[in-house]
């Protein structure tokens, strides 16, 4: 079914604004302890009729990360992990995926919207953004949590 590139470019607004999502991700506490987390996100779609682009937008907020300092030394490890006072992950109005759209559109274009999404919002692509993110410590100094993203899961049809 063919539709003409205004009729695209309103349907992925009015379609694809404000889909939630879901990341389920770990952060080391100490050497063998790792503790559980969450945060919940939306993204939605831009197109851009100049450029023949799709924009995947994002904001993003995460539960509460906390981390006491602990020192720990062993014959086999002696590991510092320092203080991450309690703070969240929030993200706001970001860019994380863009895709070209072929014109004339005589392509199931939904199915192209949902795939680059999917593409978009991965445990791949989170774990790369939360990689990118700075957690600070009670100095201010950025902290490595070592953040490993388990799980993402979006809310096609809410």
């Amino acid at each position: 079914m063919m539709v003409d590139e205004f009729e695209f470019f309103r349907k992925v607004r009015a379609y694809y604004c404000k889909v939630p999502f879901l990341v389920r991700f770990k952060y080391k506490m100490s050497h063998k302890v790792e503790k559980a987390a969450t945060a919940s996100g939306s993204f939605s779609c831009r197109v851009n009729p100049h450029t023949q682009i799709v924009e995947y937008v994002m904001q993003l907020n995460s539960d509460i990360i906390a981390r006491p300092h602990s020192e720990q030394s062993s014959f086999l490890f002696s590991s510092v992990y320092e203080e991450i006072p309690p703070q969240a992950i929030r993200i706001d109005n970001h860019l994380i995926h863009s895709a070209r759209y072929p014109i004339p559109i005589e392509y199931d274009w939904q199915k192209f919207v949902m795939n680059g999404a999917e593409e978009a919002v991965s445990v791949q692509s989170m774990q790369q953004l939360f990689k990118k993110w700075k957690l600070l410590g009670s100095d201010g100094q950025q902290v490595n949590a070592d953040i490993k993203v388990e799980r993402v899961e979006i809310e096609w049809y809410h």
